[in-house]
């Protein structure tokens, strides 16, 4: 009698960046944390006599943690999140 292999559940990660909160998979968090650590927060404003002008405002927040599929909550009737379009080419 052979079973059925079912694929392990996708580890998850919970991802703030400054007051933002994102769900994503562990390994694409990683990526995400990994480049926005080296960030800082900035504003920019525009004049117009000099143009647009950046001011850096301080150090970026950065946190991760992973999480386990039996702490997400889906909305009713969501079986899972929903995957964005592929990109398209422009013309």
């Amino acid at each position: 009698m052979t079973r059925a292999t079912t694929k392990p559940a996708q580890q998850m990660a919970f991802v703030s960046i400054n007051h933002c909160h994102f769900l994503l998979d562990a390994s694409k968090a990683m990526k995400v944390v990994e480049l926005m650590q080296h960030a800082v927060k900035a504003d920019w404003d525009y004049s117009a006599r000099e143009g647009r002008s950046y001011t850096v405002t301080g150090p970026m927040d950065v946190e991760m943690r992973f999480v386990r599929a039996d702490q997400i909550d889906m909305p009713q009737g969501v079986p899972s999140p929903a995957r964005p379009e592929k990109p398209r080419l422009l013309r």
